[in-house]
């Protein structure tokens, strides 16, 4: 698997958890902000870190 992949498949999986734990919990407006504040946060951990490997290998 790729590492593009890798990230795809990681933040569908974040984005999966969020959601249903957003279904299943009556979860504040500021809660659910805060959620998705993290995933995208995270994501673009993960594309700067896919960053960083890609200039490596150059």
């Amino acid at each position: 698997m790729s590492r593009v992949s890798e990230v795809s498949a990681l933040q569908q999986q974040r984005i999966k958890e969020m959601q249903e734990r957003m279904r299943k919990e009556q979860l504040p407006d500021e809660i659910k902000m805060q959620l998705m504040i993290q995933n995208v946060t995270q994501t673009l951990n993960d594309i700067s870190t896919t960053l960083a490997i890609i200039a490596d290998k150059k």
